[in-house]
């Protein structure tokens, strides 16, 4: 078996545009466990919103690994044993928000089973509770109630406008944190260094699994590392541009089963 890692981004990969994992891909995925395979959900999502698919691909049974906040959490699955935490440094957390409420940009900040804003028309609030299968809570001020280090923080905006003020946002913090798009309405904030790659390279590491054994898939910015990072690096056919300059596969789209295409050409023992 060439590839004993499986490596996926979740929206826009993973799920289709329903949020939904098509049985075909999923068909795929337990296929390769079986063949002794281990999975990793690699996501801008809170680990929370991992569970839901986690199980779905039957990683209860086969075992495997979430990266969840873009990389500055890892933990294997079903145990939920951490193997890696990062968090914004409180000193950052108050200039984060002044700067995004400055430019009138949304915010948002995962805790617990929730994900908390501080204006209940904050944009695609909804459909962050929805994709990571988690609460929302409405808090009076995020200012106020951040007594915490975040692994991450997330800005929201209609595309135009985040990606008109994407620069203004980011420039401020310089290399102090990684700011990046995970979506076109998406701006995402980890602490410095963090990124999908660089957490790839810790699990590969842990289970001492080169990057040559890595296949990876994505279709986003925050993705880029990772297919880089990963011996063989696949670019969903909805995926950006960039993301496909660089991939050494672009497969259909992630609703055109794009992921179990790839596998089937990557995983010859599947039948189909």
């Amino acid at each position: 078996m060439k590839y004993k890692l499986i490596v996926m981004d979740m929206d826009g990969t993973l799920t289709n545009s329903q949020k939904e994992i098509s049985p075909l891909t999923k068909y795929a995925l337990i296929e390769a466990q079986k063949l002794g395979a281990k999975l990793v959900l690699a996501s801008g999502r809170p680990t929370p919103g991992l569970y839901k698919e986690a199980k779905e691909l039957k990683m209860d049974v086969y075992g495997g690994y979430l990266l969840s906040y873009n990389g500055a959490y890892i933990c294997d699955y079903p145990g939920h044993n951490e193997l890696y935490s990062c968090t914004i440094p409180q000193k950052y957390v108050l200039p984060i928000i002044n700067n995004a409420k400055a430019l009138n940009l949304n915010i948002m900040v995962h805790k617990g089973e929730n994900v908390v804003a501080d204006r209940e028309d904050t944009y695609k609030l909804q459909y962050e509770a929805s994709a990571c299968n988690m609460g929302i809570e409405i808090v009076k001020d995020l200012r106020d109630f951040m007594d915490y280090e975040p692994n991450k923080f997330l800005i929201s905006a209609p595309e135009a406008y985040l990606k008109e003020h994407f620069d203004d946002f980011r420039i401020p913090f310089g290399d102090m944190l990684s700011i990046y798009t995970s979506a076109p309405f998406y701006i995402e904030v980890v602490p410095n260094g963090i990124d999908k790659g660089a957490s790839l390279e810790k699990i590969a590491n842990e289970l001492h699994v080169s990057s040559n054994e890595i296949i990876a898939f994505g279709d986003e910015m925050n993705d880029l590392t990772m297919l880089q990072y990963a011996g063989h690096g696949v670019a969903m056919g909805n995926a950006v541009k960039p993301i496909k300059l660089i991939a050494d596969e672009i497969t259909a789209s992630n609703d055109e089963d794009g992921i179990a295409l790839s596998l089937f050409r990557a995983f010859p023992e599947i039948k189909q």
